[in-house]
């Protein structure tokens, strides 16, 4: 209870606070900056009586949105399992005082692709589980491991930057997060520091191609980049980032290399034991079972790759245009259908029952609602507005930079991107900043995500996926490890970005 008491006085604090802020900022309607991030504001909002973004009752609504997201972020600080049934409350109460039209929540808040696709993929990797696929590349990656703990995390960790470089950062998580947990069967450990270092490198290796972030595709196409542009800073930078979560493993989590070391020593023998009695004790149709389970997995992965290209191909063959997006949706459950060659099609119920998990979904829902509200409201459109008052050009990048990281590791990184390319496009068009103003507001939105439990989509995935086997991993935990890292990253992101 005297957390409950700690989190209602906090949020009586941060609606005072929020108030105070809103009403100190006041958006120049006639700037050129203004009018840019009205226009954006007004096409979002459309024609309601709300229009007026410096009114008492704007600024009203602004400090509750504000007021509600914070008191989420609160929430699943003072404690993670509350933040499904917080953030369920700050969705009620935008519906009920009519903050935001329950229709446009519905219509434009969500992003159902992504919900659905979520879906398809957590299916998907029961039904995978379920055949054998993911204890096989676990007993492999220990065989090729040799005994190494850095050669297995850098497997791992390798293994995640390049499927989410390739699939999607959300794509990457699930898959790896299943294969540590496969691991853990074979060998007793910890499993929570390797599973953030797989969201950090995930989170990291969705910077080396568009399609690894929603962020990068965004901007990929708002910048109109050319694909060598989005390699030359997206994929040097990416895999610089990879490098330094190597090295900075190395040098400042040894006691977590030495004790993952020692599990892997005392687990040796039983581990070498379970291996041989794997190819004994498992029959030729399991065997099978989980070689078409591989073979499921690399044309999942090869069809997200080639997602792109299936989509012109079914436009051209339906007379319809195919938004790529839509389609990735559905992807999983092609293979799930495919996979019903292996499985009783009856089962399928139960492994969307089963491997889906829920309350992560309704938590996303409620984020992208509560998200959507601050864009809605037009508190987005003030904090936007005041970093546009930066006008020296030897600060305009790392402010873009550090502003986007700071908001993005508690807010959506694409509503937080998406409010600011604005302000980056005006400042290039003036000639105050380059074109690597785009790639600091990318490495802002993507490794700011890296700080907190609920920066990315990734973070919650892995999270949820840990607390559905009864693991919980607290705020200090995460930023034990992520703070010096992602620090380290922006930094080393920012650097290049004046080299290059």
């Amino acid at each position: 209870m005297k957390a409950l008491y700690k989190l209602i006085t906090v949020t009586m604090i941060l609606f005072i606070l929020s108030l105070m802020v809103m009403k100190s900022i006041t958006v120049d309607v006639n700037s050129d900056v203004g009018k840019r991030l009205l226009s954006i504001w007004y096409e979002e909002i459309g024609n309601v009586l709300l229009n007026d973004i410096n009114s008492f009752t704007a600024i009203l609504h602004q400090a509750l949105a504000l007021t509600l997201f914070l008191m989420v972020v609160a929430a699943t600080v003072f404690k993670m399992e509350w933040r499904v049934a917080a953030a369920l409350l700050s969705l009620c109460t935008i519906v009920l005082i009519g903050l935001v039209p329950p229709q446009t929540l519905i219509t434009s808040a969500v992003e159902w692709n992504l919900i659905l696709f979520l879906i398809g993929s957590m299916t998907l990797a029961g039904i995978l589980r379920k055949l054998g696929t993911f204890e096989y590349l676990a007993i492999r990656i220990v065989e090729v491991s040799k005994g190494s703990a850095l050669r297995l995390i850098t497997l791992m960790l390798a293994l995640a930057f390049i499927l989410s470089a390739l699939l999607g950062e959300v794509t990457s998580i699930i898959y790896v997060v299943t294969l540590i947990f496969e691991l853990n069967r074979l060998i007793k450990f910890d499993v929570k520091p390797l599973i953030v270092l797989s969201v950090l490198a995930t989170n990291t290796g969705s910077v080396a191609l568009p399609i690894g972030n929603p962020i990068g595709i965004y901007l990929f196409f708002t910048a109109n980049m050319s694909m060598s542009e989005f390699i030359k800073y997206g994929f040097t930078v990416a895999l610089i980032g990879f490098i330094l979560i190597l090295a900075i493993i190395y040098l400042t989590n040894k006691r977590t290399l030495m004790e993952f070391s020692k599990a892997l020593i005392s687990s040796g023998r039983s581990v070498d034991t379970y291996i041989t009695s794997y190819y004994m004790r498992v029959t030729r149709r399991e065997l099978r079972m989980a070689y078409a389970g591989i073979v499921i997995l690399s044309m999942f992965i090869a069809t997200v790759v080639l997602n792109e290209h299936l989509s012109e191909c079914l436009s051209v063959f339906s007379g319809t245009r195919i938004d790529p997006h839509s389609l990735l949706a559905f992807i999983p459950y092609a293979y799930i259908v495919l996979s019903m060659a292996f499985i009783p099609p009856e089962s399928i119920s139960e492994f969307i029952r089963d491997s889906v998990e829920w309350p992560s979904l309704l938590f996303f829902i409620s984020l992208f609602i509560l998200s959507y509200s601050l864009t809605y409201s037009g508190t987005m459109i003030k904090i936007a507005y005041v970093i546009s008052y930066i006008r020296y050009p030897a600060l305009l990048m790392p402010t873009m930079l550090w502003s986007s990281a700071i908001l993005s590791s508690v807010l959506d990184n694409l509503s937080v991107i998406v409010s600011m390319t604005p302000i980056a496009t005006l400042l290039n068009s003036l000639g105050l900043v380059g074109r690597g103003i785009f790639f600091a507001l990318l490495y802002g939105g993507v490794y700011g995500g890296n700080y907190t439990p609920i920066g990315s989509t990734a973070n919650i995935v892995a999270i949820s996926i840990c607390e559905s086997r009864g693991i919980s991993i607290k705020w200090g935990e995460w930023l034990k490890i992520a703070l010096i890292t992602t620090t380290a990253q922006l930094i080393a992101s920012l650097s290049l970005l004046y080299v290059i």
